[in-house]
């Protein structure tokens, strides 16, 4: 088997891995009532859920953000609030910051 067919096939496997992890994160959104939401709202949410004292700001300067607006993302929490889904509280140290903290 040349070099080249064996980096063809590795590669369909892991776009075949990849699908099937898709297929499972869907699944598991779906199970806790997330689906409704669109993609950037879901990772604004993961991201508040999984972390603390979670500002705009921080998830902005987190890589995995880096593609999208500031604008987006303050779209994406301003509706996660609207739908109860996530708290804002005003920082105890710097009244500037607002932190960010899930309902459920």
């Amino acid at each position: 088997m040349s070099r080249i067919h064996k980096k063809y096939i590795a590669m369909k496997k892991a776009l075949s891995k990849l699908f099937q992890l898709r297929q499972a994160l869907d699944a598991c959104e779906k199970d806790i009532g997330l689906d409704h939401l669109s993609e950037v709202e879901r990772a604004v949410f993961s991201f508040i859920t999984s972390n603390e004292n979670v500002t705009i700001t921080a998830i902005k300067k987190h890589r995995y953000f880096h593609k999208y607006s500031l604008s987006t993302i303050k779209r994406a929490v301003l509706c996660l609030l609207n739908d109860g889904l996530i708290k804002s509280q005003k920082s105890k140290t710097d009244g500037r910051e607002m932190h960010l903290t899930h309902s459920i």
